[in-house]
């Protein structure tokens, strides 16, 4: 289902800096309503509520491995995918959050229709 058909909503995960400011913006801009928590515990709280977000971006850095605690945090609450959103390309990283159940991986440019493909793949359950 496209975005533009209906309301598709995220949470972000991570301080609002480096990529989550751009990534937000663009979300946005996609129709996507975003919310958002700095820190990976705070997560499941957000699961928790009767309409929770279809898809999270959890931000990672270099030498942040918090996105696995936001992981596994949305398969025990109800399988949402994780889609991981990084300043820069770190390949070994990408394969290791995929092994581990992340949905995806994505980094700035976030080109509109990129984003889109990966946001309506992610709420249908196909894989990107």
């Amino acid at each position: 289902m496209a975005i533009a058909q209906r309301t598709v909503t995220a949470l972000l995960v991570g301080k609002q800096d480096g990529c989550l400011p751009k990534l937000k913006m663009c979300l946005e801009d996609l129709g996507v309503k975003t919310s958002q928590v700095e820190r990976p515990s705070q997560v499941r709280g957000k699961l928790r509520v009767p309409d929770p977000p279809e898809v999270i971006f959890a931000a990672t850095g270099p030498t942040d491995d918090s996105w696995f605690e936001v992981v596994k945090a949305a398969h025990e609450s109800g399988k949402q995918p994780v889609i991981l959103a990084s300043r820069v390309v770190d390949v070994a990283k990408y394969l290791d959050a995929l092994e581990h159940g992340a949905f995806d991986f994505v980094v700035p440019p976030f080109a509109p229709r990129d984003l889109r493909f990966v946001v309506d793949c992610a709420v249908s359950g196909s894989h990107a």
